[in-house]
C-alpha cells in the first residue's frame, strides 16, 4: 500500500495540510533516529493542537500505548486519520486530485473519525 503521506502531498499548497504534513515528518524523523524524549514532546504538542480529536481518540482507543513503539504507532494511526478530516475539511475539491482509490481512502478515514 502507498504511504498515506504520499495522498496528503497533492495539497501540500494548502497551509493548514502543508503543516501537517511537516508534523507527521517529523515524528516519523524522530522515531528514525530513535530520539524517543523528543518524539513524546511532540506527540503532546500534537495532542494539544488537535485537543478535540485527540479526545475523541482516546475515548475510541482505550488502550494507551505503554511503548515508545505502540506510542508512534498510535500517532501516525492518529495522523493519517487527521490528515483526510483536514483535506476534507479545507480543501472543497478536493476529490479532483484524487484517483478512484485515493478517494474511497480518504472517505473511509473521515466516516470513522467522526
Amino acid at each position: 500500500m502507498t504511504d498515506y503521506l504520499k495522498i496528503y502531498e497533492k495539497y501540500k499548497d494548502v497551509q493548514e495540510v502543508k503543516d501537517y504534513i511537516d508534523d507527521v515528518i517529523l515524528l516519523r524523523h524522530y522515531h528514525a533516529t530513535q530520539q524517543y524524549s523528543q518524539m513524546q514532546e511532540h506527540i503532546r504538542n500534537l495532542m494539544n493542537k488537535y485537543l478535540v480529536e485527540t479526545l475523541v481518540w482516546n475515548t475510541v482507543n482505550t488502550a494507551q500505548p505503554t511503548t515508545f513503539e505502540q506510542s508512534y504507532v498510535n500517532a501516525e494511526n492518529f495522523l493519517q486519520m487527521q490528515g483526510a478530516k483536514i483535506i476534507v475539511e479545507k480543501v472543497k475539491d478536493y476529490a479532483q486530485r484524487l484517483t478512484a482509490d485515493d478517494i474511497l481512502f480518504v472517505e473511509y478515514l473521515v466516516n470513522h473519525v467522526k
